[in-house]
């Protein structure tokens, strides 16, 4: 009688803070009279929570947890909530059967994979042969230098254990005439610059970030399913920026609050090192994100 729709799904990577949000609603034949919403099942690595009125939902990651997790790896958590409506059938109210749906959440570090080309100084050069102090061309600030690089590599036994490792290919020209120049391949979460004319009238802004898995839906992108051992790198600068990669324009690194969550201690201390001016004695601060960021639900009013 009563069915549940809206956001089941959430990142909490590089979105300061590190909270995701979401909100679900019930559909049904029958009159809605009320709805009440809860937390059955909660989360394993961080705490929920959920409006009774509206099922607005809120997770947010426990920093404890985070922080011992390796550079560059994926964390899946989920929690499950429930409602009970009263509906409406020819004049009498009745007690709908309680629903329940699971929210997913998804933590994923940003990055480019290797053999990507990058706009630097130097002209276009593959990412795995960038070095700290090399400067790339960013859209809104000219050269930069590149303050902190790392890479991962996950063999095939990690993607076929965890799909949500495996990488985005955005084909030549999936974004416009020969954009990008070349397939671009991506970590899910890694967020790609997208404009135009419905950017403008749904957002208010001329350009926006989108993760790249929202894009899938997309003609010539999708995630990569072959078993190929890949190598993630990350690009990190003195703030968050927009490169370019292929021809197309992709985010750097952007360490929000639970970006941080995912590093290493080592990598912590390292970061503390290099910008001893935003260290404090909880992580490094790193600003504001370089553009608006859109959810997966605002991503798919521009499919």
């Amino acid at each position: 009688m009563v069915s549940i729709v809206g956001d089941t799904t959430g990142s909490v990577t590089g979105d300061p803070p590190n909270v995701a949000t979401g909100d679900l609603d019930i559909t049904s034949a029958a009159t809605i009279v009320s709805q009440d919403w809860s937390i059955q099942t909660p989360p394993d690595h961080g705490t929920s929570s959920i409006n009774p009125a509206t099922g607005e939902w809120t997770y947010t990651v426990d920093p404890t947890f985070f922080d011992s997790l390796d550079n560059g790896e994926i964390v899946t958590d989920t929690f499950t909530v429930e409602v009970n409506a009263v509906v409406n059938v020819f004049g009498f109210n009745i007690n709908a059967a309680p629903q329940t749906t699971d929210v997913t959440i998804t933590i994923e570090g940003v990055c480019f994979t290797a053999g990507t080309l990058i706009e630097t100084r130097d002209g276009v050069q593959a990412i795995e042969t960038l070095r700290v102090n090399d400067k790339v061309l960013t859209a809104d600030h000219g050269m930069q230098p590149i303050r902190w690089i790392e890479s991962s590599r996950l063999d095939a036994e990690r993607l076929r254990a965890n799909p949500a490792m495996r990488p985005v290919r955005l084909t030549a020209g999936s974004l416009g005439p020969g954009i990008p120049s070349r397939d671009l391949l991506v970590s899910q979460q890694h967020r790609i610059l997208i404009r135009g004319s419905k950017v403008e009238m749904f957002f208010g802004a001329p350009e926006v970030l989108i993760a790249a898995k929202h894009l899938c839906s997309w003609p010539g992108i999708d995630i990569e399913t072959n078993d190929e051992p890949i190598e993630y790198l990350h690009i990190l600068l003195d703030r968050h920026e927009i490169l370019t990669a292929e021809g197309a324009q992709a985010e750097s690194l952007f360490l929000g609050e639970e970006s941080l969550y995912a590093l290493s201690s080592d990598a912590l201390r390292e970061l503390a090192e290099i910008f001893p001016d935003r260290a404090t004695d909880d992580h490094v601060g790193f600003g504001h994100a370089a553009r608006l960021i859109l959810r997966e639900h605002e991503a798919r009013a521009l499919a």
